[in-house]
């Protein structure tokens, strides 16, 4: 029997549709800005700056807001999930905690090392910094960060089982996880173009993903006693 009270699902249910909700709408403005301020390929630091537009460091604010707003996705359904299926969901709130803490801090720097050096004309040494160059450490933190947001959605679907929503969205979930681990192998290759044509099955499926994860936790918000079951042994 889960230990876990009954008053916690519906109150689980409410944090985990609005978390759903806000973090689809992130990922969506994330896609837009990033595919309408695109920065010219890398061609060194000079280039960038000279070409540089601060609007294509857009997309950081909601890529950055959506980390917070993923925790409390993940600790929603940790609370919503019975006993039997917390492991699970407890490592997928680890994995997405890894995932958090390393995208904050990478963001962070863009918007403001990288951002305010650019206006200052202070280049030196700024390359390895600079998120558009693929080989820069703060690149490489990136494909890292969103590996592990990938483990935890992978480690995560298993508890989703039955048939319709959940069954897509066991799905999506799935998906999403082979396609970040799969782009950390990628980056290791240095080819652009699957990098960037990875993000863009991101951009569909992790949104469709936070959707689903919206309308399960709407149908379940008035439930007293509904649960995330886990899969059979």
């Amino acid at each position: 029997m889960s230990t876990t009270s009954s008053a916690a699902y519906p109150r689980a249910a409410v944090w985990g549709f609005w978390s759903a909700v806000c973090a689809t709408l992130l990922t969506l403005s994330f896609a837009v800005l990033s595919m309408t301020f695109v920065p010219a390929p890398w061609a060194g630091i000079e280039a960038y700056a000279a070409s540089s537009d601060l609007r294509h460091m857009a997309s950081f604010a909601p890529a950055l807001l959506l980390a917070p707003t993923m925790m409390a996705l993940f600790a929603s359904l940790h609370a919503a999930t019975p006993e039997e299926g917390r492991m699970l969901t407890l490592l997928g709130l680890a994995f997405a905690g890894v995932y958090a803490a390393i995208v904050c801090t990478n963001y962070y720097v863009q918007l403001f090392v990288v951002r305010l050096n650019l206006i200052n004309g202070a280049l030196e040494g700024l390359a390895l910094f600079a998120m558009p160059n693929l080989r820069s450490a703060f690149f490489a933190l990136e494909c890292i960060g969103y590996g592990f947001l990938s483990l935890a959605t992978l480690t995560v679907s298993p508890v989703f089982v039955g048939s319709g929503v959940a069954r897509w969205l066991r799905l999506l979930l799935i998906a999403n996880g082979v396609l970040g681990i799969g782009g950390m192998a990628v980056a290791l290759l240095d080819r652009p173009l699957l990098i960037f044509a990875g993000l863009g099955l991101w951009n569909v499926i992790f949104p469709a993903a936070t959707c689903l994860l919206a309308l399960y936790f709407h149908g379940r918000r008035a439930a007293p006693q509904y649960a995330v079951r886990p899969s059979p042994a």
